[in-house]
Parts: C-alpha cells; sequence; structure tokens
C-alpha cells in the first residue's frame, strides 16, 4: 500500500490556521474523510490500515458494525469542505472499508485569517452552513452568502406565514434547498450554462436569476414569491430558451444597458423577464409607491429588499 492519511499539521501549516468554531454534532461524508491528527502514519492514501499491530482493533470494530451494533461518534476536525480524525480512525477505516456514507461526528472547523478575499469568502461560507444546515454551496464573491441568506430567511417568512406558524430557519432552508435551489440549479446544468460564464459555480447562476423576483416586485408593485419568479423562467418562449433568458439576464447584470429607463428605477422589462441595473438608487417615484420596500443596490449589484 502506497503514501499514507494526510496530516492535519501539514494542512495546519500550508493554509495558516489560525482559529475554530466547534459545530458540534454533524452527520459527515466517509469520503471526505481525507486524513488524521496524530495517526496519519497508520494508514495509507485511502485509510487502510498500515500498522498491523492494531489490526485486533480494526478487526473487533468491524465486526461490531457488521452486527449493526451501534458506535459513539468520531471526533473530527474540519477544513474547507475536509476532515482530519482527532479519535475514531479505525472506525473511519471500517466505514470507508464497508462503503458507508455517512458518519456521526462531532466537528470543529479551522479557519485562515481573514487577511484575504478567498479566506473571508471561506469564513462566510462557514458562517452560512452552520447557520442554515445547507452544505456544498459554493459561491465566488465576497457577501454573496449573505444575500443568500436574506433569501432564505424571506423564503422561511413566505412558509411560515402560508402555514401559520413559525419555521425554525434549518427546516425552511432545506425546504429553499429543495423548492426552489435545486430545480434552478438543475436546469442550469442541463443547459450548459456553465460554459458560457468561467469562473462562476451554479450557485452563482441561481443569485443572478434571483434577482429578477426582486425587480419584478418593484416593476409591479406587488410581492412576488419565488415561485411565481421561478415560473417565469419555467414557462417556454417560443424563440427563446431558459438558457438564452438567464444569459441575457445574467449579461445584463455584468453590463447593463443605463439608457433602459423606467418609472420605478433602472428597471428593463424583456420578454416578461425583469432586472435591475446597477445603478439603480430608487427613483422618487418607487419611494413614494411603497417606501418601506424601497431597494437599494450596493456596488456588487446585490439587492436589499
Amino acid at each position: 500500500m502506497r503514501g499514507h492519511a494526510k496530516a492535519f499539521d501539514s494542512a495546519k501549516e500550508e493554509l495558516g490556521l489560525t482559529d475554530s468554531l466547534d459545530l458540534g454534532l454533524r452527520t459527515v461524508p466517509v469520503d471526505s474523510i481525507v486524513g488524521s491528527v496524530n495517526r496519519w502514519r497508520d494508514f495509507d492514501a485511502r485509510f487502510r490500515i498500515k500498522n498491523r499491530a492494531t489490526i485486533h482493533r480494526y478487526m473487533k470494530i468491524k465486526q461490531a458494525v457488521e452486527r449493526g451494533s451501534s458506535l459513539p461518534p468520531v471526533s473530527l476536525y474540519k477544513v474547507r469542505d475536509k476532515y482530519y480524525v482527532v479519535d475514531g480512525n479505525h472506525r473511519v477505516a471500517v466505514a470507508k472499508e464497508v462503503g458507508q456514507t455517512y458518519i456521526d461526528a462531532e466537528v470543529i472547523e479551522f479557519f485562515p485569517p481573514p487577511n484575504s478575499e478567498p479566506n473571508l469568502i471561506w469564513r462566510e461560507r462557514s458562517i452560512f452552513e452552520h447557520r442554515t444546515g445547507l452544505d456544498g454551496i459554493e459561491l465566488t464573491e465576497l457577501g454573496a452568502y449573505d444575500k443568500l441568506l436574506m433569501q432564505i430567511e424571506e423564503y422561511r417568512q413566505e412558509v411560515s406565514q402560508a402555514m401559520g406558524m413559525d419555521l425554525p430557519l434549518s427546516n425552511a432552508a432545506a425546504s429553499w434547498e429543495q423548492e426552489i435551489y435545486k430545480p434552478v440549479c438543475n436546469l442550469i446544468r442541463s443547459q450548459g450554462l456553465l460554459h458560457d460564464f468561467p469562473g462562476r459555480t451554479e450557485a452563482d447562476l441561481f443569485l443572478y436569476a434571483s434577482y429578477h423576483k426582486v425587480a419584478k416586485s418593484r416593476l409591479t408593485r406587488q410581492k412576488v414569491s419565488y415561485r411565481e419568479a421561478l415560473a417565469d423562467f419555467k414557462i417556454p418562449k417560443p424563440d427563446k430558451s431558459f438558457a438564452e433568458q438567464l444569459k441575457e439576464l445574467i449579461t445584463g447584470l455584468f453590463s447593463p444597458d443605463l439608457h433602459d429607463v423606467c418609472p420605478y428605477g433602472l428597471i428593463i422589462d424583456e420578454d416578461g423577464l425583469v432586472r435591475v441595473a446597477r445603478d439603480c438608487r430608487g427613483c422618487a417615484r418607487c419611494q413614494e409607491s411603497a417606501p418601506e420596500h424601497a431597494a437599494v443596490i450596493d456596488e456588487d449589484h446585490f439587492l436589499d429588499y
């Protein structure tokens, strides 16, 4: 067996990890566990045992797993989306051998210093995941996770009102992911839109498309739900595919035509899809019609609504 498991100390030194956050009990993908804190020399790169002196302990754990016995959570350090074992190396090795998909773990996440944009985005992503319970959503712009969290909170309020009860954020986030986020990402993926926007992610394109909801609310002076906004993209146009519609919307956000001005601000309405240009500060008429919902767009062309 070649190589060995990755060492946490190497990652700590390479990335300059400084502080940490206790995430508590989590369900962790076994495939994301790549190394160990103190026992990395005892396992190969696939987390198979190299130190035969511990094989007896390994076999006892494997037999317990095969009997269906419940084992205590392992203890892990998290670095980005990878994990290192603090306690429970043999339990992880067995989980990998038997094809276990997830494992319960007490997790502490480590961070680099907040001295660069990538590091700040890393921290923002961790806070977003901690608050929502969602993972695997990758955004590339600073401040984008806060904007996505605002959307989830608005969705939570919509659903809570419809249900007549206050829905916890984590429950709302899980529903939002299934009902709103994943359907749009599936469309983005099926249309191959990422090829048209190198360096961007599905989550980036989802966030850009969601501007339509805010813009349509302003244009109609009515509260437009996420489902209503998403339906505009799902309705086939005779001459434009979803890919073409979304591409036009996103391209417009990057390079807005400031000559197209509506009475409610720099809002463009084309084929039922609307967007707000980045220089819009909300004109007097918009503020007079709905001052409590006046929209402001910041230098990164994200909307607060």
